[in-house]
C-alpha cells in the first residue's frame, strides 16, 4: 500500500503521520463487526481513526455484447416473464451422434425413438408450473459454425416431432423421456437394418439435430439437463421362440449450445444500450441497477467523489467495505438472488482490465504473495432480518487515494467468475448457462441497497 507523501520540513507531524500509517496497516486485520467509531492514540488532538458510510456510490447497468454459450455442460430450457427483466427464454440446440455404425438384426422389430433428458439439479423460477416441451428437427448442420453465442439460432422445422407436458422435479435423479416421431424412428431403424448407418455422417445426413424448447406463451421455470447423460435412444425388440429380447441403440449428445434471449420491452431495461461500452445510469432506470446471467447484464460501481478525500491533508484510507443489499421487492421464493458476487475491474468504457489469465479481478488488500480474489457470499443476518453481500474493496479505494491520474476505472459486479481454462471468457460458466438475477436499489431509491463503509485515519497538523 502507498499513500501520498507530504514534505513538512522541521515539523513533528511527519513523524506522527508515519505512526498513523503504521497504525492504519495494523487495522487491515480488523474484522467487520468490531464497531470502531473512533480510535485515538494517547494524544487525541493529533490523530484519529474515523468511520463513514455516507460516501456517494454511483450505480449503472452494463450489457454484454454476447456470451459464449456453445458446448456447455448444461442444456437449458425455459420461458418466463420477469417483472424487472421482461421476457426471458432459453432454447437448447443439440446434435446427438454415434461413435460408429448402428446395426440392427434383420428379424428385430421397431418400438420407439426417445429423447432422454437427465436433470442436473439446476432450476430457476416456479417449478410448480408445467413445462410444455416440444422437440423440433434442425434444418441445418450445427457443425457449420465453430462457436455459438447466446443470441445465435439454427434453423428448425416449426412442426414439432415430439412433445410432452411435465412438472419438473429437478432435484431428483429421474429423466424426462420424450417420444419422438415414429416416422423418423422407423426411417432410422430401417437404415440400421439395411446397414446404411455406417458412420455418424450417415445419421447427420438424415437428422441434423434437434431444438428443445418451451411453448412461447408459457410462464414456466428454467430447467437444466446434463449433457453427458442426455441421449437419443432407438428402442427395438427381437422376438423368438425361446425369448423376447429388448435392445436399443444410443446416440449421445455431443454438439450443443443454448440460446438465451431477453425481451425487455416495457421494463426499466428497455433503454439498455446494445453495446457494453455505454452503461445505463441508475437515474435512467428507476434508480436501480441490474445483474442477470445468460443475457450478460452486469452492474457497474463508481465512487465519483471519493478522491476528494485526498484534499484533506494527512488523511489515509484504512479499510473499505461495499455492502450490497438486493431490492427487497425483487426477491421471492422462486426468483432468488445469486449465492455469490464476483468483482472485476474495468476502464471508463467498461472494457475489463486484463491480468495474467484474463479479466482482472479485484483482489483483497494483502501483503502476501498469493492475493485472494474478492468474492462475496449472500449472507442472512437472522438477528436483524437483513440479507446482504459484503465486498472488501480496500485495494480499489487505496488506488483511488494514491492515483495521480484519477484513472483507476470502476468495478463490475457479476454473478459468476470468468472461465480460466478457455480462450472464451464465459465458456461453460454459470454466467453463460443460468439465468439467476438481482436488482439493486441506488442511494436515491426508496429501498437503497448500496453503501460504502469506510475507515480512514486523519492527522491534525500543528
Amino acid at each position: 500500500m502507498k499513500f501520498k507523501s507530504y514534505s513538512l520540513r522541521g515539523s513533528s507531524t511527519v513523524h506522527k503521520l508515519l505512526v498513523v500509517i503504521g497504525f492504519a496497516f495494523s487495522l487491515t486485520s480488523c474484522e467487520w463487526g468490531d464497531q470502531i467509531e473512533s480510535l485515538v492514540q494517547p494524544n487525541p488532538d493529533d490523530f484519529a481513526v474515523l468511520y463513514t458510510d455516507t460516501v456517494t456510490v454511483q450505480l449503472s447497468t452494463v450489457g454484454s455484447d454476447s456470451l459464449m454459450t456453445g458446448a456447455p455442460g448444461r442444456l437449458l430450457v425455459g420461458n418466463y416473464t420477469d417483472p424487472y427483466f421482461g421476457k426471458v427464454r432459453a432454447v437448447t440446440f443439440i446434435q446427438p451422434t454415434t461413435d460408429g455404425a448402428i446395426n440392427v438384426a434383420t428379424d428385430a422389430q421397431y418400438d420407439s425413438l426417445i429423447l432422454s433428458l437427465h436433470y442436473d439439479k439446476y432450476s430457476y423460477g416456479d417449478t410448480t408450473q408445467a413445462l410444455n416441451l416440444t422437440v423440433h428437427k434442425l434444418l441445418a448442420n450445427m457443425l457449420d459454425k465453430n462457436s455459438y453465442w447466446n443470441e445465435n439460432s439454427t434453423e428448425y422445422d416449426p412442426v414439432a416431432v415430439g412433445k410432452i407436458k411435465v412438472f419438473a422435479r429437478p432435484n431428483t435423479s429421474r429423466n424426462i423421456k420424450i417420444r419422438l416421431s415414429d416416422a423418423i424412428g422407423k426411417q432410422l431403424f430401417q437404415k440400421a437394418q439395411n446397414n446404411q448407418l455406417t458412420s455418424n455422417d450417415d445419421w447427420i445426413e438424415m437428422v441434423k439435430g434437434f431444438a428443445v424448447m418451451n411453448g412461447v406463451n408459457d410462464n414456466s421455470p428454467f430447467i437444466g439437463f446434463l449433457k453427458d447423460s442426455s441421449s437419443v435412444q432407438l428402442h427395438y425388440h427381437t422376438p423368438s421362440i425361446s425369448e423376447f429380447r429388448k435392445d436399443s441403440a444410443i446416440l449421445r449428445v455431443t454438439g450443443r449450445y443454448n440460446q438465451i434471449i431477453g425481451n425487455r420491452t416495457g421494463t426499466q431495461l428497455a433503454k439498455l444500450p446494445s453495446t457494453k461500452r455505454i452503461a445505463l445510469p441508475s437515474a435512467q432506470s428507476g434508480n436501480m441497477a441490474f445483474i442477470q446471467n445468460g443475457t450478460g447484464i452486469m452492474t457497474r460501481i463508481d465512487f465519483p467523489y471519493l478522491k476528494n478525500l485526498k484534499s484533506i491533508k494527512y488523511t489515509a484510507a484504512n479499510r473499505a467495505f461495499l455492502r450490497i443489499t438486493p431490492l427487497r421487492a425483487s426477491v421471492t421464493d422462486v426468483l432468488k438472488v445469486p449465492s455469490l458476487l464476483f468483482v472485476y475491474r474495468a476502464d471508463k468504457n467498461n472494457e475489463f482490465y486484463q491480468g495474467g489469465s484474463g479479466p482482472l479481478p479485484l483482489y483483497e488488500l494483502s501483503a502476501g504473495s498469493q492475493p485472494q480474489q474478492v468474492v462475496a457470499q449472500y449472507t442472512t443476518d437472522f438477528v436483524n432480518n437483513k440479507q446482504y453481500y459484503l465486498l472488501d474493496v480496500s485495494a480499489y479505494v487505496t488506488d483511488i487515494m494514491t492515483s495521480e491520474t484519477d484513472e483507476v476505472g470502476g468495478l463490475i459486479l457479476r454473478a459468476g467468475p470468468f472461465s480460466s481454462g478457455s480462450g472464451f471468457q464465459d465458456f461453460d460458466t454459470e454466467v453463460s448457462k443460468s439465468v439467476n438475477r438481482m436488482v439493486i436499489g441506488s442511494q436515491q431509491n426508496s429501498d437503497p441497497g448500496v453503501k460504502l463503509e469506510l475507515y480512514y485515519t486523519t492527522v491534525k497538523a500543528q
